[in-house]
Protein backbone atom coordinates (compact mmCIF):
# COMPACT_ATOMS: atom_id res chain seq x y z
CA UNK A 1 0.00 0.00 0.00
CA UNK A 2 1.29 3.53 -1.08
CA UNK A 3 0.18 7.03 0.79
CA UNK A 4 -2.58 7.51 -1.83
CA UNK A 5 -3.60 4.30 -1.77
CA UNK A 6 -3.74 4.88 2.13
CA UNK A 7 -5.97 7.86 1.89
CA UNK A 8 -8.17 6.64 -0.77
CA UNK A 9 -9.04 3.39 1.97
CA UNK A 10 -9.21 6.05 4.98
CA UNK A 11 -12.21 8.37 2.97
CA UNK A 12 -13.72 5.31 2.64
CA UNK A 13 -13.65 4.08 6.06
CA UNK A 14 -14.54 7.39 6.96
CA UNK A 15 -18.35 7.00 7.33
CA UNK A 16 -21.31 7.20 9.95
CA UNK A 17 -21.43 3.86 11.96
CA UNK A 18 -22.97 0.82 10.78
CA UNK A 19 -23.72 -2.80 12.23
CA UNK A 20 -20.67 -3.00 14.11
CA UNK A 21 -20.50 0.26 15.69
CA UNK A 22 -24.29 -1.20 16.97
CA UNK A 23 -23.66 -3.70 18.26
CA UNK A 24 -20.98 -1.71 20.38
CA UNK A 25 -23.45 0.71 21.71
CA UNK A 26 -25.77 -2.52 22.26
CA UNK A 27 -22.44 -4.36 23.98
CA UNK A 28 -22.55 -1.29 25.84
CA UNK A 29 -26.06 -1.07 27.05
CA UNK A 30 -26.71 -4.86 28.10
CA UNK A 31 -23.35 -5.39 29.31
CA UNK A 32 -21.21 -2.34 30.68
CA UNK A 33 -17.85 -2.37 31.60
CA UNK A 34 -16.73 -2.01 34.75
CA UNK A 35 -16.23 1.61 35.36
CA UNK A 36 -14.87 3.93 38.47
CA UNK A 37 -15.69 7.19 39.78
CA UNK A 38 -12.89 10.08 39.53
CA UNK A 39 -13.89 13.43 40.31
CA UNK A 40 -17.43 13.10 40.18
CA UNK A 41 -16.97 11.27 36.45
CA UNK A 42 -17.83 7.86 35.72
CA UNK A 43 -15.02 6.28 33.73
CA UNK A 44 -15.39 3.19 32.03
CA UNK A 45 -12.24 0.97 32.18
CA UNK A 46 -11.85 -0.08 28.65
CA UNK A 47 -8.93 -3.40 28.22
CA UNK A 48 -10.49 -4.55 25.11
CA UNK A 49 -9.69 -3.06 21.54
CA UNK A 50 -12.84 -0.90 21.70
CA UNK A 51 -14.48 -1.96 18.25
CA UNK A 52 -14.24 -5.69 18.58
CA UNK A 53 -15.53 -5.75 22.27
CA UNK A 54 -14.36 -9.97 22.86
CA UNK A 55 -10.78 -9.35 21.42
CA UNK A 56 -8.41 -8.19 24.01
CA UNK A 57 -5.15 -6.70 22.28
CA UNK A 58 -2.71 -9.25 21.56
CA UNK A 59 -0.31 -6.98 18.95
CA UNK A 60 2.02 -4.48 20.43
CA UNK A 61 0.07 -1.65 18.20
CA UNK A 62 -3.93 -1.37 17.22
CA UNK A 63 -4.79 0.86 15.41
CA UNK A 64 -8.05 2.13 14.23
CA UNK A 65 -10.37 5.23 12.70
CA UNK A 66 -12.66 6.71 14.93
CA UNK A 67 -15.92 7.07 12.84
CA UNK A 68 -17.91 9.92 12.54
CA UNK A 69 -20.57 10.82 14.77
CA UNK A 70 -19.69 8.13 17.35
CA UNK A 71 -19.57 9.23 21.17
CA UNK A 72 -17.68 7.47 23.10
CA UNK A 73 -17.38 7.62 26.62
CA UNK A 74 -14.97 8.58 29.23
CA UNK A 75 -12.55 5.64 29.92
CA UNK A 76 -8.81 4.62 30.75
CA UNK A 77 -6.97 1.40 30.00
CA UNK A 78 -3.90 0.03 30.86
CA UNK A 79 -1.93 0.65 27.42
CA UNK A 80 -0.80 4.21 26.41
CA UNK A 81 -2.71 5.79 23.66
CA UNK A 82 -2.06 8.10 20.37
CA UNK A 83 -4.60 10.16 18.75
CA UNK A 84 -3.32 11.88 15.63
CA UNK A 85 -5.51 13.82 12.90
CA UNK A 86 -4.69 13.16 9.64
CA UNK A 87 -7.36 15.37 8.37
CA UNK A 88 -9.96 18.06 9.73
CA UNK A 89 -9.77 18.05 13.59
CA UNK A 90 -10.97 16.80 17.07
CA UNK A 91 -11.85 17.72 20.64
CA UNK A 92 -10.04 15.59 23.02
CA UNK A 93 -12.00 16.20 26.70
CA UNK A 94 -9.73 15.61 29.66
CA UNK A 95 -11.48 15.52 33.17
CA UNK A 96 -10.04 19.04 33.86
CA UNK A 97 -10.12 20.50 30.20
CA UNK A 98 -10.29 19.93 26.31
CA UNK A 99 -8.14 20.68 23.64
CA UNK A 100 -9.25 21.12 20.06
CA UNK A 101 -6.29 19.67 18.00
CA UNK A 102 -6.02 20.58 14.03
CA UNK A 103 -4.53 18.34 11.42
CA UNK A 104 -1.41 17.27 11.88
CA UNK A 105 -2.03 17.29 15.66
CA UNK A 106 -0.94 14.66 18.00
CA UNK A 107 -1.58 13.04 21.86
CA UNK A 108 0.01 10.80 23.93
CA UNK A 109 -2.48 9.77 26.44
CA UNK A 110 -0.70 8.03 29.52
CA UNK A 111 -2.02 4.78 31.38
CA UNK A 112 -4.71 5.17 33.36
CA UNK A 113 -5.47 8.52 32.28
CA UNK A 114 -9.38 9.10 31.63
CA UNK A 115 -10.64 10.51 28.31
CA UNK A 116 -12.66 10.66 25.29
CA UNK A 117 -12.40 12.29 21.65
CA UNK A 118 -15.80 14.07 21.23
CA UNK A 119 -18.14 12.79 18.00
CA UNK A 120 -15.94 14.33 14.99
CA UNK A 121 -17.86 14.89 11.58
CA UNK A 122 -17.46 13.20 8.04
CA UNK A 123 -14.82 15.94 7.16
CA UNK A 124 -11.95 14.73 9.95
CA UNK A 125 -10.33 11.96 9.86
CA UNK A 126 -9.24 10.40 13.02
CA UNK A 127 -6.86 7.83 13.94
CA UNK A 128 -6.32 5.99 17.21
CA UNK A 129 -3.06 3.78 18.02
CA UNK A 130 -3.09 1.95 20.81
CA UNK A 131 0.68 1.06 22.43
CA UNK A 132 1.22 -1.74 24.34
CA UNK A 133 4.81 -0.71 24.82
CA UNK A 134 5.97 2.42 25.87
CA UNK A 135 8.40 3.75 22.89
CA UNK A 136 9.35 6.55 24.66
CA UNK A 137 11.78 4.97 27.34
CA UNK A 138 15.53 4.57 29.13
CA UNK A 139 16.03 2.13 26.19
CA UNK A 140 15.47 4.76 23.22
CA UNK A 141 17.66 7.35 25.66
CA UNK A 142 20.46 5.18 25.50
CA UNK A 143 20.31 4.15 21.76
CA UNK A 144 20.56 7.87 21.28
CA UNK A 145 22.59 9.59 24.33
CA UNK A 146 25.70 8.69 22.18
CA UNK A 147 25.18 11.12 19.88
CA UNK A 148 23.90 13.38 21.07
CA UNK A 149 23.58 14.27 25.23
CA UNK A 150 20.42 16.88 25.62
CA UNK A 151 18.71 13.06 24.05
CA UNK A 152 18.63 11.62 27.77
CA UNK A 153 17.47 14.59 29.57
CA UNK A 154 14.46 15.35 26.94
CA UNK A 155 13.11 12.10 26.98
CA UNK A 156 13.21 11.84 30.95
CA UNK A 157 11.59 15.29 31.09
CA UNK A 158 9.12 14.63 28.42
CA UNK A 159 8.44 11.01 30.74
CA UNK A 160 8.04 13.20 33.42
CA UNK A 161 5.58 15.33 32.37
CA UNK A 162 3.46 12.81 30.26
CA UNK A 163 3.09 11.23 34.10
CA UNK A 164 2.27 14.39 35.58
CA UNK A 165 -0.24 15.49 33.26
CA UNK A 166 -1.27 12.37 32.12
CA UNK A 167 -0.10 13.02 28.53
CA UNK A 168 2.00 14.80 26.33
CA UNK A 169 0.80 16.96 23.58
CA UNK A 170 2.55 17.75 20.04
CA UNK A 171 1.32 20.60 17.74
CA UNK A 172 1.76 20.35 14.15
CA UNK A 173 4.99 22.26 12.82
CA UNK A 174 5.13 23.24 8.96
CA UNK A 175 9.12 22.01 9.38
CA UNK A 176 8.76 18.94 11.15
CA UNK A 177 5.58 16.93 9.86
CA UNK A 178 4.95 14.15 11.67
CA UNK A 179 2.45 12.44 8.80
CA UNK A 180 5.35 11.06 6.74
CA UNK A 181 6.65 8.14 9.76
CA UNK A 182 2.84 7.87 10.61
CA UNK A 183 1.69 7.61 6.84
CA UNK A 184 4.28 4.62 6.81
CA UNK A 185 3.39 2.83 9.62
CA UNK A 186 -0.57 2.95 8.71
CA UNK A 187 0.38 1.29 5.32
CA UNK A 188 2.15 -1.43 6.77
CA UNK A 189 -0.66 -2.19 9.03
CA UNK A 190 -3.36 -2.08 7.20
CA UNK A 191 -1.38 -3.85 4.16
CA UNK A 192 0.62 -6.86 6.24
CA UNK A 193 3.37 -8.15 4.28
CA UNK A 194 6.84 -10.22 4.66
CA UNK A 195 8.35 -8.22 7.92
CA UNK A 196 5.52 -5.68 8.52
CA UNK A 197 5.71 -6.23 12.04
CA UNK A 198 9.44 -5.62 12.10
CA UNK A 199 9.02 -1.99 10.04
CA UNK A 200 6.30 -1.02 12.43
CA UNK A 201 8.48 -1.18 15.34
CA UNK A 202 11.17 0.24 13.42
CA UNK A 203 8.91 3.17 12.66
CA UNK A 204 7.59 3.62 15.89
CA UNK A 205 10.79 4.35 16.86
CA UNK A 206 11.48 6.89 14.27
CA UNK A 207 8.37 8.33 15.35
CA UNK A 208 9.17 8.82 19.02
CA UNK A 209 12.70 9.56 17.79
CA UNK A 210 11.25 13.04 15.87
CA UNK A 211 8.87 13.36 19.09
CA UNK A 212 11.69 13.82 21.10
CA UNK A 213 13.50 15.93 18.40
CA UNK A 214 10.04 18.00 18.15
CA UNK A 215 10.27 18.76 21.93
CA UNK A 216 13.39 20.71 21.96
CA UNK A 217 11.87 23.55 20.30
CA UNK A 218 8.55 23.97 21.90
CA UNK A 219 5.49 21.48 21.48
CA UNK A 220 2.46 24.89 21.11
CA UNK A 221 0.47 24.23 23.90
CA UNK A 222 2.66 22.08 25.68
CA UNK A 223 5.82 24.33 25.97
CA UNK A 224 8.77 23.16 28.30
CA UNK A 225 8.70 24.79 31.66
CA UNK A 226 11.43 27.27 32.13
CA UNK A 227 13.56 25.29 34.08
CA UNK A 228 14.05 22.12 30.83
CA UNK A 229 14.36 25.32 28.38
CA UNK A 230 17.32 26.83 30.93
CA UNK A 231 19.04 22.78 31.13
CA UNK A 232 18.69 22.77 27.12
CA UNK A 233 19.78 25.83 26.63
CA UNK A 234 23.09 25.36 29.12
CA UNK A 235 23.11 21.84 27.06
CA UNK A 236 23.29 23.51 23.88
CA UNK A 237 26.37 25.61 24.61
CA UNK A 238 28.01 22.92 25.83
CA UNK A 239 27.39 21.30 22.55
CA UNK A 240 28.95 24.19 20.44
CA UNK A 241 31.52 25.13 22.85
CA UNK A 242 33.14 22.03 24.11
CA UNK A 243 36.69 22.09 22.71
CA UNK A 244 37.25 24.80 25.60
CA UNK A 245 34.12 25.16 27.62
CA UNK A 246 34.40 25.90 31.43
CA UNK A 247 31.73 26.60 34.01
CA UNK A 248 32.60 29.96 34.71
CA UNK A 249 32.41 30.82 30.84
CA UNK A 250 29.13 29.03 30.91
CA UNK A 251 27.58 30.87 34.11
CA UNK A 252 28.85 34.37 32.73
CA UNK A 253 27.05 33.30 29.69
CA UNK A 254 23.56 32.94 31.77
CA UNK A 255 24.45 35.23 34.49
CA UNK A 256 24.32 32.87 37.08
CA UNK A 257 27.50 32.13 40.08
CA UNK A 258 29.37 29.23 38.90
CA UNK A 259 28.57 27.07 41.89
CA UNK A 260 24.78 27.72 41.02
CA UNK A 261 24.90 25.87 37.33
CA UNK A 262 27.06 23.62 39.16
CA UNK A 263 24.52 22.51 41.42
CA UNK A 264 21.54 23.50 38.92
CA UNK A 265 23.01 21.04 36.23
CA UNK A 266 23.43 18.04 38.79
CA UNK A 267 20.08 18.34 40.06
CA UNK A 268 18.38 18.35 36.57
CA UNK A 269 20.36 16.01 34.62
CA UNK A 270 21.87 13.66 37.04
CA UNK A 271 25.67 14.63 35.96
CA UNK A 272 28.01 17.65 36.80
CA UNK A 273 29.18 20.00 34.23
CA UNK A 274 32.09 18.01 34.04
CA UNK A 275 30.45 14.92 33.31
CA UNK A 276 28.46 16.51 30.86
CA UNK A 277 31.82 18.16 28.99
CA UNK A 278 33.62 14.71 29.28
CA UNK A 279 30.60 13.12 27.49
CA UNK A 280 30.25 15.84 25.04
CA UNK A 281 34.05 15.37 23.66
CA UNK A 282 34.22 11.64 23.60
CA UNK A 283 31.14 11.46 21.99
CA UNK A 284 32.75 13.61 19.33
CA UNK A 285 35.48 11.88 19.73
CA UNK A 286 33.45 8.56 18.80
CA UNK A 287 31.92 9.65 15.51
CA UNK A 288 35.54 11.27 14.22
CA UNK A 289 37.15 7.23 14.79
CA UNK A 290 33.43 6.20 12.83
CA UNK A 291 34.23 8.32 9.94
CA UNK A 292 37.18 9.85 9.37
CA UNK A 293 40.69 8.35 9.11
CA UNK A 294 42.21 11.00 11.60
CA UNK A 295 44.96 9.78 14.26
CA UNK A 296 43.93 9.22 17.29
CA UNK A 297 45.95 11.61 18.91
CA UNK A 298 45.18 14.10 17.12
CA UNK A 299 41.28 13.55 17.90
CA UNK A 300 41.80 13.61 21.14
CA UNK A 301 43.46 17.17 20.51
CA UNK A 302 40.46 18.19 18.41
CA UNK A 303 37.68 17.43 20.76
CA UNK A 304 39.82 18.92 24.18
CA UNK A 305 42.22 16.62 25.59
CA UNK A 306 45.35 18.16 25.79
CA UNK A 307 46.94 14.78 27.33
CA UNK A 308 46.11 11.07 24.76
CA UNK A 309 46.76 9.00 27.82
CA UNK A 310 43.69 10.68 29.60
CA UNK A 311 41.94 10.93 26.93
CA UNK A 312 42.35 6.67 26.27
CA UNK A 313 41.40 6.24 29.91
CA UNK A 314 38.02 8.36 29.88
CA UNK A 315 36.96 6.76 26.40
CA UNK A 316 37.62 3.32 27.75
CA UNK A 317 35.52 4.41 30.65
CA UNK A 318 32.38 5.56 28.65
CA UNK A 319 32.47 3.34 25.87
CA UNK A 320 33.90 -0.12 27.48
CA UNK A 321 36.88 -0.19 24.85
CA UNK A 322 39.87 1.79 23.90
CA UNK A 323 39.51 3.86 20.98
CA UNK A 324 41.70 1.96 18.46
CA UNK A 325 39.50 -0.91 19.58
CA UNK A 326 36.27 1.16 18.77
CA UNK A 327 37.08 2.24 15.66
CA UNK A 328 38.03 -1.55 14.64
CA UNK A 329 34.81 -2.80 16.06
CA UNK A 330 32.63 0.28 13.89
CA UNK A 331 33.76 -0.28 11.15
CA UNK A 332 33.16 -4.14 11.02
Amino acid sequence: MNPAQLDALLLEHNQPPGSDEQQLQQWMAEDPPSSVTVQGQQVYLFDLHLHMPDVPIEDSIVISQQLPGVYIPFHMHQYIELTYVYRGQCTVSLLNQQMVMQQGDLILIDKQTPHRINATSTDDIIIDVKLKRDYLCASLSSRLASTNMTTPFLIHSLIDRRRTNGYLYFKAKPDRSLQPTLVQIMCEYFDRDFCSAELIDSYCSILFTELVRHSSTGTGQEQPETRDRMVLDMLRYVREHYRDCNLIELAAQFDYHPNYVSAFLKKETGHSFMDLLQMERLNRAALFLTNSEMAIPAIAEEVGYSSPSFFHKKFKERFGSTPSHYRQHMRR
